[in-house]
């Protein structure tokens, strides 16, 4: 395939899929790039990154940043360098900004990657891995993750912290929190490696999936009988796949499964509408709530919703609007730089002093105190 037809293809898989999309030539010089115009360029430690790579037949998958990956491989015959790239921007760093850039999670890189890479060599290539696809004798396990970490270090799992939040939403029942966290979890790395078949390392990550959902369910209040039927169910279910289209969808669809069975396991009167009242505050940290515009969203009176949230869950909305708004707050001391007050602010506190006092109430330490003690600086 000469340049011309190549560089044809490349366009067309731009214009089906909005991957940004980059060739480099044998000396790194950049021959062609399509993307969208407010999409960053790779710097130019990402670009001696990528030089590094020595050429083979795989993609190579590098995490260069918060919501960043590439996807590289090489045309061996014309020694050129195909450079996928995925900036998937949350709206908490980057305001609207992921409006503009392409917004695939890392599955879908990959998968966009693959198919590229099939469209130009008729084959389906090998991903790499920052982990051995099988698994050595238990005795000598920390000595291969030692050799394969100094292999390669930009590679990463997803971030443990994110899955607790991710984790803690099911627990709470909380659907739109659970939404969210699942999507920032899954773009904070790669799931791993744990069998050498692609169908079974689907059906080991899906199974294991099933066991902390199963956790966080009961965790949740789910009677524990419920939660382990529920488990059983869904491993043989998954035993029976033939295929697994999306790992990541998969993945969500499990979770709604036992956020949905929290909710309904919960003692409330009121289901519904107190869980459209949590939803509402969740979706709506960033605002001063005002009681009565909660109450017209969800189709009730003030004093109506007032007084089945405090029957129903023992706490008031105000005061369950506050816990959110601190629990929401903790996480970005965790996941951003941003200051104490642009925190406050994003979440609607229009005094920072009353926002931290609003912290310690709940966090029982200031929110200095709190980024400090988790070792963010």
């Amino acid at each position: 395939m000469n340049n011309k037809q190549l560089f044809a293809l490349l366009r067309e898989f731009y214009t089906a899929s909005r991957t940004t999309v980059a060739v480099y030539d044998e000396m790194f010089n950049n021959e062609l790039v399509l993307k969208r115009p407010l999409a960053p360029d790779l710097s130019e430690k990402e670009r001696r990154l990528i030089e590094q790579i020595i050429p083979s037949h795989q993609i190579e998958v590098l995490r260069i940043g918060s919501g960043r990956y590439l996807c590289v491989f090489h045309l061996l015959a014309t020694k050129q360098t195909v450079v996928l790239w995925s900036n998937v921007e949350t709206l908490e760093s980057a305001g609207q900004y992921s409006s503009f850039t392409n917004g695939a999670d890392l599955d879908q890189l990959i998968a966009q990657a693959k198919m590229l890479y099939y469209s130009l060599f008729q084959t389906f290539p090998r991903i790499s891995s920052a982990y051995s696809d099988s698994m050595p004798e238990w005795s000598n396990v920390e000595g291969q993750i030692t050799r394969s970490e100094n292999r390669d270090l930009n590679i990463v799992h997803n971030d443990y912290y994110k899955e607790k939040f991710m984790l803690k939403a099911v627990s709470d029942g909380n659907l739109a929190e659970y939404r969210h966290r699942m999507r920032v979890f899954v773009q904070s790395g790669i799931f791993g490696n744990m069998a050498t078949s692609e169908l079974r390392n689907a059906k080991n990550l899906l199974i294991a999936a099933v066991t902390i959902f199963c956790r966080a369910a009961i965790e949740g209040g789910l009677y524990y009988e419920t939660a382990f039927e529920i488990s059983d169910q869904c491993c043989q279910n998954i035993e029976k796949m033939q295929s697994v289209e999306s790992s990541t969808q998969a993945i969500q669809d499990i979770g709604e499964l036992f956020v949905k069975r929290v909710r309904s396991a919960r003692q409330y009167s009121h289901n519904r509408a107190i869980y459209e009242i949590q939803d509402y505050v969740y979706k709506n940290l960033n605002l001063h709530i005002e009681l009565s515009v909660l109450a017209k969203n969800v189709g009730y009176s003030k004093n109506y919703v007032c007084q089945i949230f405090k029957d129903d869950t023992g706490q008031t909305i105000n005061e369950y609007i506050n816990k959110e708004k601190i629990r929401e707050a903790q996480y970005q001391l965790l996941f951003s730089n941003s200051s104490v007050t642009d925190i406050s602010q994003l979440l609607g506190f229009s005094d920072p002093s009353y926002f931290t006092k609003v912290f310690i109430k709940y966090a029982r330490v200031s929110p200095l105190a709190y980024r400090k003690m988790n070792n963010v600086s």
